[in-house]
């Protein structure tokens, strides 16, 4: 039951929001770069999308507009946060965590997914770990819902082509410097772990359901006296 809690659902309302904060750090990259894109689109049950209209030059420029969803949309949890700090907010620990959530969960390292283009960037066979990642996760029931099977397909499909069809891909796409590679690499570490630590943090401030409705009714009890 507790596995089912640490992984986000789809279809949360609140997932709209943070799509969109999500997808605006990827505008925010494409611009920068020059990289045309299309408007925003809201996706029923995943929250918003938006397309590159050309593609990167190269793994350096494809993983920094993969990192800048999951880097902006990680300031934009960690500022709920700290207004759940500042009110102890029950309802802000918990859009705080689902921000966590969702941003870490898009670094796994599958397919298209943020962390697969990040990761990718370092080696094809990042997606082929991810791939092993994100099918224990769904066959232990970690997460159960139907959406996260296709994101495999598309995965696993995305993965045979850099192995077996490079041409696929822009000429050279893969040729980028030992530095660039690094810092791919830090980042993707250091993001990845400070969702992590963010979501530690966060979850010792978080009251179990069970105690908010015991408080609840204490608080009833209280005021009928």
């Amino acid at each position: 039951m507790e596995n089912q809690n640490r992984w986000p659902n789809f279809d949360l309302p609140v997932g709209g929001l943070f799509g969109s904060v999500h997808e605006a750090g990827h505008a925010l990259v494409m611009h920068q770069r020059g990289i045309p894109f299309s408007p925003m689109v809201f996706v029923p049950f995943m929250g918003a999308m938006i397309q590159m209209n050309k593609q990167p030059r190269d793994a350096w420029e494809d993983a920094l507009v993969a990192f800048g969803g999951p880097v902006l949309g990680s300031i934009g949890a960690a500022g709920v946060a700290v207004g759940a700090h500042m009110t102890q907010s029950q309802l802000l620990f918990a859009l705080a965590d689902f921000g966590f959530m969702v941003n870490l969960f898009n670094l796994l390292p599958i397919g298209s997914m943020d962390g697969g283009r990040i990761a990718g960037a370092l080696s094809p066979w990042m997606n082929v770990a991810g791939l092993g990642i994100g099918g224990t996760l769904a066959m232990s029931g970690a997460i159960h819902n139907p959406i996260f099977f296709l994101i495999l397909l598309g995965g696993a499909w995305d993965t045979y082509q850099k192995f077996f069809n490079p041409g696929a891909f822009p000429r050279n796409c893969y040729r980028i410097t030992p530095i660039q590679r690094g810092m791919i690499g830090v980042g993707y570490l250091g993001l990845a772990g400070s969702l992590a630590l963010a979501m530690d943090i966060n979850e010792r401030f978080k009251k179990p359901p069970e105690i908010l409705i015991r408080e609840r009714e204490a608080e009833r009890y209280w005021d009928m006296r």
